[in-house]
């Protein structure tokens, strides 16, 4: 006699309830890898800033060995160009002298910005860092670059009269979620390196005056604010 074995196989509603499952847990999954995923990246670029800070600073050194002036950014930026991307493109050799060695156009850039080919486009595009200029004898805690996508930060903001840590209000209206100047970061972030080269990668809920600042003490009318410029061959798309 010849038996008939019945083969079970999912059913129509219970693919479905598997799709919906998978479906669930990828959504609550999702913010802790997002979150893991922009915190390596802002170490990544963080890393970057601080390397090319120690660069700067070591010509810097070398300079004074030969009598040479400095080549941190002025308050009037008359040699360096007015934007960041013009000061970076002159310290990798667009103006004809390589003032920084062992630094790449690649690590201006980041997050979702192209890097320029070479540093004569770097002054074009592919620069995620704005900068101070007027740092030379400000301290080693003073903000030199943090990502363009906080975009909304002028000389007075390093001034020393900066409330108490209880006074303090968030600064992450200064964090862009518009245009080329997003990336990096949107709103999640802000990445910066200090004159002493230490960085810091703060959260948008985190960023106020204190951690930004970080106890530095400036005098805000000797000072400039050189902004990154986005290129023509960065999208205007949001997110990195």
């Amino acid at each position: 006699m010849k038996k008939s074995t019945k083969l079970s196989a999912f059913t129509l509603i219970e693919l479905l309830i598997v799709i919906a499952v998978i479906g669930i847990l990828a959504g609550m999954l999702f913010p802790a890898i997002k979150a893991v995923m922009d915190s390596a990246q802002g170490t990544r670029v963080a890393n970057n800033g601080k390397q090319i800070v120690t660069a700067i600073t070591q010509a810097n050194i070398d300079r004074e060995a030969s009598s040479k002036g400095t080549i941190w950014p002025g308050k009037e930026n008359v040699k360096w160009g007015s934007t960041a991307n013009d000061y970076f493109a002159r310290l990798l050799g667009e103006g004809g002298r390589v003032e920084i060695s062992g630094i790449s156009v690649a690590m201006f850039a980041g997050g979702g910005v192209p890097a320029a080919a070479d540093a004569a486009k770097l002054k074009e595009g592919g620069c995620i860092w704005s900068i101070l200029g007027g740092i030379e004898s400000c301290d080693d805690n003073t903000p030199f670059m943090w990502t363009r996508n906080m975009d909304d930060v002028a000389e007075a903001d390093f001034n020393t009269s900066q409330e108490g840590e209880a006074g303090e209000v968030s600064w992450a209206e200064k964090l862009n979620s518009t245009g080329n100047n997003a990336k990096p970061f949107n709103k999640q972030q802000v990445v910066l390196a200090r004159k002493g080269a230490s960085f810091a990668v703060i959260k948008a809920k985190d960023l106020t005056p204190s951690s930004f600042l970080a106890g530095s003490t400036n005098a805000a009318e000797n000072l400039k604010v050189y902004a990154a410029l986005s290129g023509a061959e960065e999208t205007d798309d949001e997110g990195f």
